[in-house]
C-alpha cells in the first residue's frame, strides 16, 4: 500500500498557551490562519492525485488540514484516534511548553541513539508505532491512501529522521 503521509500544517498554541490548558486541551488549538494559502498551495501536488481515502489524525490541526486537502477531492475521510500526536505526558496533566520539548529532545535523543527509553512519562516510541501500524493495517484493501497526522507518527513508523518533515509537508512511504 502506498500512503501519502501528511504532516498537518502549522497549529497555532496562543490561546492554549496564555490561559495554561491541558495537552488534551491544546490539541484542539487551530491552524495558523496566516499560513493557510501556502499550506493550501503545497497541498495541490499531484502526488495526491489517485489516492481512495484520507486518515486523519483527530487532533483539530491534522483534521483542518485533512478539509484543506479534501476539499476538491471529495475522498472518504476517517478519523483514527491512534494516529493521535506522541503523548508528552501520559497522564494528559498541564506540562509548560519548556517541559514538553525538554521530553521531545530527551525522547528523540534515546531514539536517535537506539537506546532504551525509561521515562515512564511520556510515550515509548515502539508504543507509538504499534499504535499507528495497527490502524494502517485495517486500511490495507486501498492502493494509495493519504495519512494526515504528526511528524512523530511518521518517525516512529519510518525511523529516526535527522531533518524531520515540516509542518504542511508531505512524503510518499510504502507500507
Amino acid at each position: 500500500m502506498e500512503i501519502v503521509f501528511v504532516r498537518h500544517g502549522i497549529p497555532d498554541f496562543t490561546l492554549a498557551d496564555e490561559r495554561q490548558m491541558t495537552q488534551l486541551e491544546k490539541d484542539y488549538a487551530p491552524l495558523c490562519r496566516e499560513h493557510l494559502p501556502v499550506l493550501q498551495e503545497k497541498l495541490n501536488h499531484p502526488v495526491f492525485n489517485d489516492a481512495e481515502i484520507i486518515i486523519s489524525s483527530p487532533y483539530t490541526r491534522a483534521l483542518q488540514t485533512a478539509e484543506i486537502l479534501n476539499r476538491h477531492r471529495g475522498l472518504p475521510l476517517f478519523v483514527e484516534h491512534d494516529l493521535r500526536e506522541w503523548l508528552a505526558d501520559r497522564e494528559g496533566r498541564y506540562i509548560t511548553l519548556r517541559e514538553r520539548d525538554r521530553r521531545w529532545h530527551e525522547y528523540r535523543a534515546l531514539l536517535k541513539a537506539d537506546l532504551p527509553m525509561k521515562e515512564e512519562r511520556y510515550e515509548h516510541v515502539i508504543e507509538l508505532k504499534t499504535r499507528a501500524e495497527s490502524v494502517l493495517e485495517r486500511y490495507r484493501q486501498y492502493q494509495k491512501v493519504i495519512v494526515v497526522s504528526h511528524f512523530n507518527v511518521f518517525e516512529a513508523l519510518q525511523g529516526f529522521q535527522e531533518e524531520g518533515l515540516s509542518c504542511g509537508a508531505f512524503q510518499s512511504i510504502s507500507f
